[in-house]
């Protein structure tokens, strides 16, 4: 059995909607009314933007949004913002920085990393004492969990309710045993902020079938794993960013594509399907640029406006 038709032994199946609230979005997606797709079932509960900021003109409700502090670039954004997100209410957790292990990312030692959690996220816990806190997400290359073990212990005293992860590779078995030594090891509840089918090392990637056979079986292993705080697949942006073009939960023109129905639980489930459609690594890091997709959102919002200025 090659490692590609090793993704998944057993046979598909319709997915149905899952009365979880873990399902949410890792949002490159665009406006409301694209994020709104993702919304019809209902499983789809909480979404963020790599980012403190939503950058999308007025957010639909019935999600949540979880803000994240990316890493030192983001520090102004992040002091500018916060404190009136939070005080906006609704928000219940905080995202820690993003892959910071990886020098194209965050990049930051465990001690830098401890001091930036010490001086901007820790201390939210004064005023808000109910807020969750989601770990710094190390990249799924063997040094992101030696980065969070020694993150962990230079912040001793700090509060982190639950461990953030992400995992790039091609077989589901894979992605379960780390998750499994993820929490073995951190006993503590595990949010997938980024997963895919996609292969960081050579050119062997999943083809559209394994993609399918791939999500199901780990976003089903997922909902039924209570340890499972959350996740959000890599797919629901218009740029893929480097990874496999097969995980598109949406198409280049923000449609919900097959799998993304799929995703929301959508097959089997009565929902209405529109009528337009779109088709453990080494490093394991997508290329997620704060900077060019907040430009991207930003430049929407100001469409948005421009368009309602002029009505």
């Amino acid at each position: 059995m090659t490692a590609l038709s090793a993704v998944v032994a057993s046979p598909l199946s319709p997915r149905e909607v899952n009365s979880t609230n873990k399902a949410g979005l890792a949002w490159g997606g665009g406006d409301s009314s694209s994020m709104e797709q993702f919304l019809e079932t209902g499983k789809v509960q909480w979404y963020y933007t790599w980012s403190p900021k939503t950058y999308i003109w007025q957010p639909p409700s019935g999600i949540e949004y979880v803000p994240m502090l990316w890493g030192n670039r983001q520090l102004d954004e992040w002091k500018a913002t916060i404190n009136d997100t939070l005080k906006a209410g609704g928000v219940t957790k905080i995202l820690g920085m993003n892959e910071p292990q990886e020098t194209g990312q965050s990049n930051m030692t465990p001690k830098e990393g401890a001091e930036m959690w010490k001086e901007y996220i820790n201390p939210l816990l004064n005023e808000y004492p109910d807020l969750e806190l989601g770990s710094p997400a190390p990249s799924g290359a063997p040094s992101g969990k030696e980065w969070l073990l020694d993150f962990l212990d230079e912040c001793d005293g700090c509060t982190v309710d639950f461990i953030a992860c992400h995992w790039y590779d091609i077989n589901a078995t894979d992605f379960i045993e780390y998750m499994e030594d993820f929490h073995e090891t951190f006993k503590r509840p595990i949010a997938v902020t980024e997963w895919s089918c996609q292969n960081f090392n050579t050119d062997d990637q999943c083809t559209e079938d394994e993609v399918v056979d791939f999500l199901n079986t780990t976003q089903t292993w997922m909902d039924n794993t209570d340890w499972i705080k959350m996740y959000a697949y890599f797919g629901s942006l218009t740029s893929m960013a480097g990874v496999n073009e097969e995980n598109r939960l949406m198409n280049a023109d923000a449609k919900i594509t097959t799998l993304g129905r799929q995703y929301i639980g959508a097959n089997g489930s009565g929902y209405e399907e529109p009528s337009d459609d779109g088709g453990s690594s080494d490093s394991g890091s997508a290329i997620r640029n704060p900077e060019s997709m907040a430009w991207i959102l930003r430049f929407i919002v100001f469409l948005q406006f421009s368009v309602l200025l002029a009505a």
